[in-house]
């Protein structure tokens, strides 16, 4: 490789295109599903029924840390950098993944060919983390705002009174003179001419303390995690259902589960009248209509780092 080659153009070509994204896993085993079925079942709470574990599997859950870059502008400019992690299988926002990076760190492979969980789209997972850092800046905003609207309204007053007091001292000189004498029109003149230096003075004051924030993503890291996965019944009385439960290993705690009438997350499920695992709002509504489609009623699907398609995937097609 020389200098000006085709070779090192090409190569800088993609390690510039590909240093906004990176990808890892965490450095940490997903445990033993034999000890771990009964910790899970402590995480949730099941009305009228219970849960009966199946076999837990291992799995790659795949995380997104969204790298930010916000700039505030105004009479100054400032920045910020803010991570957002999101859970990339659900959509969820991760508020401890840092913790858990800095505890067990990264690795560049996968230390075992544990099948993928099925990812959002990039769209919709990126839409996700935009909005979290807009939520988490309006605090920032308001009172930068507010600091600015202060020291606009102190310097208007200031102008206010400056020009004020010209056009006092006009009106003063004016007074002394007689209504037909010829200085008249250009003391009129003057003071418009006063008056619209004020409006120029005050709007340049308005647009020099408007705040405005500017937000780009600078990049992301793919961050694949460990989790077990329980394919189990949920049974009451009369009927039953299947759900999957998610063991998150970093966290030493069951994840939420996906309630799949409504797609919201709970940690407490039922059985529902039309046999599908259902959140209390659901079983309080009484739905009938047939469960979403999502990993949680269906099974996980995605693809092995061997190519080959987990049962999950074949199921879910």
């Amino acid at each position: 490789v020389t200098i000006a080659s085709p070779i090192l153009e090409r190569i800088i070509s993609r390690v510039t295109a590909s240093g906004r994204v990176g990808r890892a896993f965490l450095s940490i085993p997903p445990g033993s599903p034999k000890g771990v079925a009964e910790r899970l079942v402590r995480s949730y709470r099941f009305v009228d029924s219970g849960w009966t574990p199946g076999e837990g599997k291992p799995w790659f859950f795949p995380c997104g840390i969204f790298l930010f870059r916000v700039r505030y502008l105004s009479d100054s400019r400032e920045e910020e950098l803010v991570e957002v992690g999101v859970n990339l299988a659900d959509g969820r926002i991760l508020r401890r993944l840092d913790e858990a990076i800095d505890r067990f760190g990264l690795s560049p492979a996968p230390w075992e060919p544990f099948p993928m969980a099925e990812e959002l789209p990039v769209g919709q997972t990126y839409g996700i983390a935009r909005a979290e850092v807009e939520r988490r800046i309006l605090s920032t905003l308001g009172n930068r705002r507010r600091q600015l609207e202060l020291r606009q309204e102190r310097e208007s007053e200031r102008a206010a009174t400056y020009y004020a007091e010209l056009l006092r001292e006009l009106r003063e000189e004016q007074a002394g003179l007689a209504a037909d004498d010829p200085a008249w029109p250009r003391l009129e003149s003057r003071a418009r001419a006063i008056q619209m230096e004020q409006e120029g003075r005050l709007a340049e004051l308005r647009a020099k303390y408007r705040l405005e924030a500017q937000m780009a993503l600078l990049s992301v890291l793919r961050l694949y995690q460990p989790k077990l996965v329980f394919r189990g019944r949920l049974s009451e009385k009369s009927r039953s259902a299947e759900i999957a439960l998610v063991w998150d290993p970093a966290e030493s705690t069951g994840e939420p589960a996906r309630c799949p009438l409504c797609g919201g997350f709970t940690y407490e499920l039922g059985v529902s009248r039309s046999g599908a695992a259902a959140c209390p709002p659901c079983l309080d509504r009484a739905v009938t209509k047939s469960p979403l489609s999502n990993p949680f009623s269906h099974g996980y699907g995605g693809r092995r780092r061997d190519g080959q398609v987990s049962p999950g995937r074949r199921e879910a097609k």
